[in-house]
């Protein structure tokens, strides 16, 4: 299931212009070996909705400013408790300071969409079902954990930029303080996913460039 979301996600990515560094587009592009087992996976999940606007995740289709609350709330602490584990295991200072960021904003921001959940859809039901696009990271140290991190964290920010993008494009705010908060996300989120390629090549000799597609620039 988790290759199955993160190859949808990198036609996503595609989509929305974003360059692939290349050893990471080997991760996310089926193998000749097992393209036939993918397609099926594909057309699968094609014919259960869960590829829309370039391949995006069915999880991640926003329908109403309460999905994108509901929806960012268990992403957002996928991402902390990965970053945690950078925190413990990496060697490196810039990713020790990186792990701390995300767990200081996205849980900050967790706070504020509960909050907010509370305050204005109190009678509804905030549970949702939640696929998880990272893979585990308990048994890493050092290099391998860095990497695994940062090409899983790539695919993962994308689908918190394509999830605020489609909240602001689609007009679905009914609330005004939502809008700059989704606006926050995306513009940072996409920020560090240029950082995040780009230590993926200088550390990792993972080549190519981050790029800035018309849906990036939004």
């Amino acid at each position: 299931m988790i290759m199955q979301l993160r190859s949808m996600a990198f036609v996503a990515m595609a989509s929305l212009g974003i360059v692939i560094p290349v050893a990471l587009s080997q991760r996310l592009v089926p193998s000749p070996a097992n393209q036939s087992a993918n397609n099926s996976a594909q057309n699968l999940a094609q014919n259960n909705g869960m590829m829309h606007h370039g391949g995006m995740m069915h999880d991640m289709q926003v329908s109403s400013e309460f999905d994108y609350l509901t929806q960012m709330i268990p992403h957002h602490q996928e991402a902390i408790d990965s970053a945690q584990l950078v925190l413990a295991g990496s060697n490196r200072p810039e990713m020790k300071r990186f792990a701390e960021e995300i767990i200081q904003v996205q849980s900050a921001e967790i706070k504020q969409m509960q909050q907010w959940l509370s305050e204005w859809y109190p009678e509804r039901d905030t549970t949702v079902s939640y696929n998880p696009m990272m893979r585990n990271l308990d048994n890493l140290q050092g290099d391998a954990l860095d990497q695994t991190f940062l090409e899983d964290m790539v695919v993962h920010h994308m689908g918190a930029v394509m999830m605020s993008q489609m909240l602001l494009n689609r007009n679905l705010v009914e609330h005004e303080p939502v809008r700059p908060f989704a606006q926050e996300i995306a513009t940072t989120q996409r920020q560090e996913i240029i950082q995040m390629q780009t230590w993926l090549q200088d550390w990792f000799n993972v080549t190519g460039m981050p790029g800035h597609g018309p849906g990036m620039m939004h």
